[in-house]
């Protein structure tokens, strides 16, 4: 064992992590390296395992993590049911007359599956799939139709429920629902602000996201238009009240809130007339993959913060 300053420890795994990943690495076996060859250097190989060891244990018997498969499922039966597809193609139609139209739509499309689907890789798939090639064939810049698809996609880590927010909270001692409240706002500032941006870009250079010609525009009336808007809205709407809308009138804490949104996402996909065996069997095995990498990065992220605080760094 090797006594060091508090400082010097920082620096060392702080360093070696930032270090690490930058050669490659998976950001989990990366961290469990740094906490274990630190620990065994500050305490012993004995002392170090029983660190991780009760660190990653209590994790595991933390019950607000149990929202982690719950939020992803949900997430996944709507991103592979197409549930939530239609809504796009109908903001379309409402904004396609307007400068960066489609890719303000994009946009607005990517902040409501941010806030039914909680994993941000199924929304970036989702968005990439359904918004880049529509844009990039009618005359957008790449810049501006990648960067939206991007920017919108990744909303998910702010925005409730994002999985983030509940795999973080926790380790931080914090209320996940208050998390919630918290992010929710800043969401959907960060949302208005790329909407901004794109507009006023497309509105000084047309040419970045032109407007579609007059010929190809709906000859719908504007009323058959909100009323396919609203129809479209509906399943979104209601997964989102099924989990923000409990947790934020008090009728159910995060954990419960992710049951009530999978109940609500499965019950939408048999409404709609999608869900199949095949589609409970492939919801279910990505859940798990997915679900698997994130708590294992959680479990080994808390005993890493283990070896760091044991170490006396809480206060560097």
């Amino acid at each position: 064992m090797i006594e060091l300053s508090e400082q010097i420890i920082t620096v060392l795994m702080l360093g070696g992590v930032l270090t690490l990943v930058m050669t490659g690495f998976p950001i989990a076996f990366v961290i469990a390296s740094v906490a274990l060859i630190m620990g065994s250097i500050l305490f012993g190989g004995d002392t170090t395992y029983h660190i991780l060891y009760s660190r990653m244990y209590s994790m595991v018997l933390s019950y607000p993590f149990l929202a982690v498969p719950l939020f992803t499922f949900m997430g996944v039966i709507l991103q592979m049911s197409g549930i939530v597809e239609e809504l796009y193609t109908v903001l379309y139609e409402t904004m396609r007359g307007l400068r960066g139209g489609l890719a303000i739509v994009t946009i607005v499309f990517g902040t409501i599956l941010a806030a039914c689907l909680g994993v941000i890789t199924a929304s970036v798939t989702m968005l990439t799939l359904i918004a880049l090639g529509p844009m990039v064939t009618r005359g957008y810049d790449k810049s501006i139709a990648s960067g939206s698809v991007v920017a919108a996609g990744t909303l998910g880590i702010l925005i409730p429920p994002s999985i983030m927010l509940v795999v973080y909270a926790p380790q931080a001692g914090l209320s996940i629902g208050q998390m919630f409240m918290a992010a929710f706002t800043p969401g959907l500032i960060l949302s208005g602000s790329y909407i901004a941006y794109v507009g006023i870009r497309c509105y000084l250079n047309p040419k970045l996201g032109p407007p579609i010609s007059e010929e190809q525009e709906s000859k719908e009336s504007f009323l058959v238009r909100m009323i396919k808007l609203l129809k479209a809205l509906l399943p979104p709407l209601l997964i989102i009240f099924s989990v923000l809308g409990t947790i934020f009138l008090g009728i159910a804490p995060p954990t419960e809130a992710a049951a009530m949104g999978s109940l609500a996402a499965v019950l939408l996909a048999v409404a709609y007339r999608k869900m199949t065996w095949d589609l409970a069997k492939r919801a279910a095995l990505e859940t798990l993959r997915v679900s698997s990498f994130v708590l294992l990065i959680a479990g080994i992220c808390y005993a890493y913060v283990g070896v760091f605080m044991s170490a006396g760094c809480g206060d560097v």
